[in-house]
């Protein structure tokens, strides 16, 4: 899970906007006007949208069928990476500038939905909320209303090379845990003499792999109330799982999206790769640019903490907004709905660029569910949508994305310092959330409830 560079920024700039949000001048009247659905003839006028890469693509390649169905509405979309956010975020803070709508990742909505810039969707979008699942539609609402709708998830499994399994005698079928996976990658280690590993597990990637374990058994970085839970026996045992990866000798300490992280696609090195569905996309598409020799990919799913338990999480999705500054939110609106929550435009989101489709009717669509060459003929989508809808939320407030940082910055340190005991790490994470986020810290905290750690 790769980090903006621009967090920084927009950070502080969400803080002011928040703090002074009670004295803000109120919009323009017309700019508080509530979104409706109107027949598709009755909308006209232009539309910007903001995206970037691979999603700005996806949205252009659907937009012959979108003006099918509604011929005056013309579309803008606007692909720029540079500075989205920090762009974005000047524009909502200034009152001008902003597109009409905005995609942004599902981890960043609540500190955007906390400026209160964002135009309240619930008469429109309300009645989707079971077509999605409950883990990606929650970050896009606030107090019992909704700011945006979900586009895509990233449910999460491993990649893995079946011709390396094979030659170190490991069979996929049967990792059920993360200790079996563990003691596949120890074998896979021994019978190479240590040319391959099992994982790559670098620095940067312990918090994404952190939050992917806390997920899997239930935990929280925060309860419902807002309040520091991180300290807990489900957190503490995703740390365990972390130690226990690293302490074994298996993992490659590559930096994630490196030149030798993607390198190891087509060579030896690294046996397999824990990620989210997109990164299917970045294997086919990168395999192909490095030397060495073809390889055999298939997917399993992510082993769980125990057995029998979950064997999925989410790296993170995306979502669409429409700022309140907006004057033509009905058709802002019209392409959102289109775009989002029909199973044809997502289908062909998935089918097109690996967009995975948080729409849930749109997961039985034969672009979801076909077999993959790629993978040998395996049904990917369908693996990859098991038990989505068991995915558990994570309460997000609007700190989200600092906390992310400092998860990752104290998980680094740790690391680093040789993994200390974790009542060392969790006692420093949670003061350190405290101080710098000014929020209380959960009764139900470890540190609090009184309750044993083991």
């Amino acid at each position: 899970m790769i980090r903006s560079a621009s967090r920084i920024v927009s950070v502080i700039l969400v803080g002011a906007m928040i703090a002074s949000s009670g004295c803000a001048t109120a919009p323009p009247a017309e700019q508080s006007l509530p979104v409706a659905n109107k027949p598709p003839q009755q909308l006209q006028g232009d539309v910007v949208v903001w995206s970037h890469d691979t999603s700005a693509k996806s949205l252009m390649a659907i937009l012959p069928a979108f003006n099918k169905r509604y011929p005056h509405v013309k579309v803008h979309v606007i692909m720029t990476g540079a500075r989205l956010k920090t762009r974005f975020m000047l524009a909502l803070a200034a009152g001008v500038g902003a597109p009409d709508v905005m995609d942004m990742s599902d981890y960043d909505a609540p500190r955007y939905i906390a400026t209160e810039r964002l135009t309240d969707l619930t008469p429109v979008a309300a009645k989707y909320q079971q077509d999605f699942p409950a883990s990606v539609w929650t970050p896009c609402t606030s107090q019992g209303h909704v700011y945006g709708v979900p586009w895509d998830t990233s449910p999460c499994a491993v990649y893995y090379k079946r011709d390396l399994f094979k030659e170190y005698g490991i069979d996929a079928d049967k990792i059920d845990t993360w200790d079996d996976y563990i003691g596949a990658g120890q074998q896979i280690v021994a019978r190479s003499h240590g040319q391959t590993k099992m994982l790559p597990l670098g620095l940067n990637d312990l918090e994404p792999m952190f939050e992917l374990l806390v997920q899997e058994g239930h935990g929280q970085y925060f309860d419902s109330q807002g309040r520091i839970a991180i300290n807990s026996l489900a957190c503490r045992r995703a740390l365990g799982i972390l130690r226990r990866l690293r302490s074994a000798g298996i993992c490659s300490d590559v930096p994630a999206f490196s030149q030798d992280w993607m390198a190891g696609f087509n060579d030896e090195a690294i046996a397999s790769y824990p990620g989210a569905v997109w990164m299917a996309g970045s294997i086919k598409d990168t395999a192909g640019a490095y030397a060495g020799k073809k390889t055999d990919w298939r997917i399993f799913r992510l082993p769980a903490i125990d057995t029998g338990g979950l064997r999925v999480a989410d790296a993170f999705g995306s979502c669409m907004v429409i700022p309140t500054q907006c004057r033509n939110k009905d058709a802002a609106w019209a392409f959102i709905q289109y775009a989002l929550c029909t199973a044809g435009a997502q289908s062909a989101h998935y089918r097109n660029f690996s967009i995975f489709p948080a729409y849930l009717p749109a997961l039985k669509t034969a672009a979801v569910q076909s077999a993959d060459p790629f993978f040998g003929g395996q049904r990917a989508g369908r693996l990859f949508s098991t038990d989505l809808t068991e995915i558990p939320v994570l309460h997000q407030p609007a700190s989200w994305v600092e906390t992310i940082g400092y998860v990752s910055q104290a998980l680094s340190h740790w690391a680093a310092s040789g993994m200390p005991d974790d009542d060392e790490f969790f006692s420093q994470l949670e003061n350190t959330l405290h101080i710098r986020l000014h929020l209380d810290i959960s009764p139900e905290s470890l540190s609090r409830s009184g309750r044993s750690a083991a």
